[in-house]
């Protein structure tokens, strides 16, 4: 209880630092930035920053907006976490321009100063929370040890989300699995402990109290008596529904009368949603080929002058509705270079595995030509495919556009990726790009198509570009 109290005044403490840190620079901004910039900001006399400070009170709405959204009690992912910050961020700063205006404080209260405070409270709340959560993960105050029950795929892929977000807390301690066979071995480093039915035992000597279940095969009245003795045994209990081994996470609880649901999700495919993506994709599109204008010259010459061909590449992908289109892309390759990886395939097994695998070869690539090799792994290649998205026939975020010949009989993974344009980016590029086997791609391709959000847009884009810096996956 001690930890939790200590973890949860560090949480608000770092909520109301950030706060008074959003309103101290927007207050330093307005008195001694702007008037210099713009001289009618002369006109307004603002008050002693102290003045501000004395009605500090107003964090109350603040803390209570975070509160109503459980950011105090429940461990989000860092990304939904910014997200729902935002939204309670900028609801809280609306609830006070109103209360300023129907109190009629707006003399005392600059509104540019509220304004600007909102703006940098979206960037430091995000930072506050991320360092202060890293500290108390550090010194072991937000830690939550935890056991999974059952050991398959789904139960692995949480081992993996748990680890990509550290500022959960959570530590898994270990699986129970009642397979002999998997008894004392180790998946992903965790180790297996034991069978379920000694949870008991194994909860006593290793002190976790959270508890996920991931065994949803188990005979009801079986899953039944597991659930009731978890639930006497943790704090916290989670289970992992059956629909987690094929349709991720694409479902939300819906009850209908007493009976739970799960409503599968198709975001991408209603219309409202597809307006507002493709309303995004266009005006980011333009404003990042403005951008990049001066590299896309650059590598244009190099490629002219370090061999010979085309600058552009063209290439048939399977696009919407399984329409063929032309991707765009700068030429890395030589002009011969078919003929240059048969040849290579032919004296190197290796290769043809990772051919096999991948589509794909890892370490050496012969048709790949040297100003190639720079571009790939920086991704400046796909730059091009800017021009696909503003003809219609690609998205920023979205499925990989694929070869015909990658989905030859794959028919049961087109179906699903066809309904929507494929992307220069998606969930696939940022979770390992070409080290990912074909079927880990597909099921990731299903979840955005189902989970699409334009947060989810946003999100994947800031990651693709922490991806390209690191150059991890790119060959």
């Amino acid at each position: 209880m001690g930890k939790k109290l200590l973890s949860l005044f560090c949480l608000v403490s770092a909520d109301v630092a950030a706060i008074f840190f959003s309103f101290w620079l927007a207050y330093l901004i307005r008195n001694d930035l702007l008037p210099h910039l713009f001289p009618r900001f002369n006109t307004v006399i603002l008050l002693p920053f102290s003045t501000f400070t004395s009605h500090f009170y107003l964090a109350a709405v603040w803390i209570f907006m975070f509160a109503y959204e459980k950011l105090y009690t429940k461990r989000y992912p860092f990304w939904e976490e910014v997200k729902i910050l935002l939204k309670s961020a900028s609801l809280s700063f609306t609830f006070i321009m109103v209360m300023i205006f129907i109190t009629r404080k707006q003399i005392r209260f600059s509104r540019t100063i509220v304004i600007l405070a909102w703006i940098l409270s979206l960037l430091l709340f995000p930072l506050f929370r991320y360092l202060t959560k890293t500290f108390l993960v550090r010194f072991n105050l937000w830690k939550k040890k935890l056991i999974i029950l059952g050991v398959h795929q789904t139960s692995l892929a949480i081992i993996k989300s748990i680890r990509q977000n550290t500022t959960m807390g959570y530590e898994v301690v270990g699986f129970l699995d009642n397979d002999p066979q998997k008894q004392n071995k180790k998946f992903f480093g965790v180790k297996v402990l034991g069978a379920i039915k000694d949870l008991e035992s194994i909860t006593k000597k290793y002190q976790f109290k959270d508890i996920m279940i991931a065994t949803p095969h188990l005979p009801r009245n079986q899953l039944k008596e597991l659930l009731a003795k978890s639930e006497k045994l943790s704090d916290s209990m989670w289970l992992i529904p059956r629909s987690g081994d094929f349709i991720t996470e694409g479902v939300e609880i819906e009850v209908i009368g007493q009976v739970l649901t799960l409503y599968i999700k198709k975001n991408l495919e209603k219309i409202w949603n597809i307006l507002i993506k493709t309303f995004f994709d266009k005006v980011l599109t333009l404003i990042l080929i403005i951008l990049f204008l001066p590299i896309l010259a650059i590598v244009a010459i190099a490629i002219k002058l370090d061999s010979p061909g085309p600058v552009i590449f063209t290439q048939k992908r399977i696009g919407q509705h399984r329409k063929l289109f032309n991707l765009f892309k700068f030429r890395s390759m030589y002009m011969n270079s078919e003929a240059k990886l048969a040849e290579y395939l032919q004296t190197d097994r290796e290769a043809q595995r990772q051919w096999s695998e991948f589509k794909k070869l890892k370490n050496h690539d012969p048709r790949v030509t040297r100003v190639g090799k720079i571009i790939r792994k920086y991704s400046l290649d796909e730059l091009p495919q800017l021009i696909n998205v503003l003809m219609g026939k690609m998205s920023l975020v979205g499925p990989r556009p694929y070869l015909a010949e990658e989905l030859k009989g794959k028919d049961e993974f087109i179906d699903m990726i066809i309904r929507v344009k494929p992307g220069i980016t998606g969930l696939w590029q940022i979770s390992g790009r070409s080290e990912l086997p074909f079927e880990e791609r597909n099921a990731l391709d299903e979840y955005y198509i189902r989970n699409w959000s334009l947060w989810l847009d946003i999100t994947i884009l800031l990651k693709s570009l922490k991806v390209l810096l690191s150059r991890k996956g790119a060959y």
